[in-house]
Order: structure tokens, then C-alpha cells, then sequence
């Protein structure tokens, strides 16, 4: 006599295998996949209407750092486009910055990607990009984009957006040196990412993308 779980099984409703990853979960030894984090896109114009950057730039930065963040099991994906008024185009000062938060989406990572940004320190110098914190009210934080950033700076920004500092090692996503070689978070960074990430995750301060 067949069995009633052999019948099952032949009829592909009952799978050891497929179900051993739901009862490790549910055993606690393995985490639920974390939801995709949503990026939302500003661009500003200039006084022409054209944007400081294309779309296939901005793809560029983001697979980069859909790219870096995989090993944390970290997800990205962009959920919105949309363009700031040419005021925006130069951020020069610790006001212009805070500015921006005038145009942030709620429950979202926001990416401001503007012509230039100027280093609010050193007046002299440039910078690719920075994660803000609006001065006022802290909680409120986003990335601005310079349209001079390398393929990295998003990644870089989203490294501090997940709690992580600086690091003097080359070619780490966390440094400013860099020889040519592969760009790559070391182990104890994707550990601190992935801790953040399902701290957002459980607080639900972001809308799944």
C-alpha cells in the first residue's frame, strides 16, 4: 500500500528538501531574506531643463552598489525618479544641504544627485558625494550626489547610511584610495550592514521595495 505522504511527494506537494530552509528559519538558524530596500532618485536641472545626469548613469551607480551590497544580503532597487528645481544644482554650504530635505520622500532612501557639492570644511575642495543628516532634525538623512562621483561613491554613501565609518584600507567601498583593484566591503563590514538592515527591516522605517 502507497502511504498518503508518499502520494503527496509524487504529486510534488511535499518536498524535504524545499521545506528545509522554512523549519531552519523557523529552528531560528537561519534569518527570513531581508525586503528590498527602496532608492528614491532626484536629479536636478538646469536652468534649460536638462538634467545634471542621464538615466544610465544613475543605473550605473546603483548596480555598483546592488553589486557591493549582495554579499550582505543587502537588496536595492530603485522605486522613483523625479527632477529638483535648477536652486538645487549647486549645494555650497550646510544650508544648501539641509535645503534638500524640503524634497525628500518619506520611507524611502533618497538620492540627491546634484552638478556639484562643495566640501562645507574646506571651501576649496569638491566632494563626490555625502551621506546628510538634516541638521534640524537628524532623523531626516539622505545621499547627495555629485554629477563627478566614481562608480563607487553611491555604494560608499550607502556604506555610511548603514552605520559604517571610514576605513583606511585600499580599495575597501569605505576608503578614498584606490589602485585599480576590485572594490569590496570587508567580512566585518557586511556583518554590521546586514545588522543594520534588519534593524530597519524590524522597525519598518522603510517601505519594502
Amino acid at each position: 500500500m502507497i502511504s498518503r505522504r508518499a502520494v503527496i511527494a509524487a504529486a510534488g506537494l511535499f518536498s524535504a528538501g524545499a521545506l528545509a530552509p522554512r523549519l531552519a528559519r523557523a529552528a531560528g538558524r537561519v534569518p527570513a531574506p531581508l525586503p528590498a530596500f527602496p532608492l528614491s532618485i532626484a536629479v536636478t536641472e538646469e536652468e534649460a531643463g536638462k538634467p545634471v545626469r542621464d538615466d544610465a548613469w544613475i543605473d550605473a551607480q546603483i548596480a555598483e552598489a546592488v553589486r557591493l551590497f549582495e554579499p550582505a544580503g543587502v537588496a536595492l532597487r530603485k522605486v522613483g525618479s523625479r527632477a529638483l528645481a535648477p536652486r538645487f544644482s549647486r549645494i555650497e554650504t550646510r544650508e544648501d544641504r539641509d535645503a534638500l530635505a524640503s524634497a525628500i520622500e518619506a520611507r524611502r532612501i533618497n538620492v540627491m544627485v546634484v552638478a556639484s557639492l562643495r566640501d562645507v570644511d574646506d571651501p576649496r575642495r569638491f566632494r563626490m558625494g555625502v551621506h546628510w543628516r538634516h541638521r534640524p532634525t537628524p532623523e531626516r538623512r539622505f545621499v547627495i550626489l555629485a554629477a563627478n562621483a566614481r562608480p563607487t561613491v553611491l555604494a560608499h554613501e550607502l556604506g555610511h547610511f548603514f552605520g559604517l565609518g571610514h576605513s583606511g584600507v585600499d580599495d575597501n567601498v569605505m576608503s578614498y584610495a584606490r589602485t585599480g583593484a576590485p572594490v569590496s566591503f570587508d567580512a566585518a563590514q557586511i556583518a554590521k550592514i546586514r545588522s543594520a538592515a534588519r534593524g530597519y527591516a524590524s522597525s519598518k522605517a522603510f517601505e519594502p521595495a
